[in-house]
């Protein structure tokens, strides 16, 4: 007939070294957990920080492609009001020159009249 064999029992060192290999595990598990916990801390200030710089590129970009039209528009308005400033000084002048030859012809007409007596 076969034996029995008995399983062989370790020292009782080795349940000490188990106990060690659990408080060492649980330790080894803290620190990958604040590992993980630090790349993914760096990881989002990263993105937030890639998010915030592509942000401000779009507004410098977008204040860039206002500013021309923007200069545009200020200049037409600026010429705008030279060109009604130049038509009303025209106007001034054409009624003053009006106004001047109407005298005259006013005056002429008094001084060609006859008196009768």
């Amino acid at each position: 007939m076969a034996r029995n064999r008995r399983a062989k029992r370790g020292a009782p060192t080795t349940r000490r070294r188990d106990g060690n290999d659990v408080e060492n595990m649980s330790e080894r598990a803290v620190e990958s957990v604040t590992e993980i916990a630090a790349a993914s801390g760096a990881q989002a200030m990263r993105f937030a920080a890639a998010f915030a710089r592509g942000m401000a590129k779009g507004v410098v970009s977008a204040a860039r492609q206002v500013r021309r039209p923007v200069r545009q528009t200020a200049a037409a308005a600026r010429e705008a009001a030279g060109s009604m400033g130049d038509v009303a000084a025209e106007g001034i002048d054409t009624v003053a020159d009006a106004g001047r030859a109407a005298t005259r012809r006013t005056s002429r007409r008094a001084s060609t009249k006859r008196r009768s007596a």
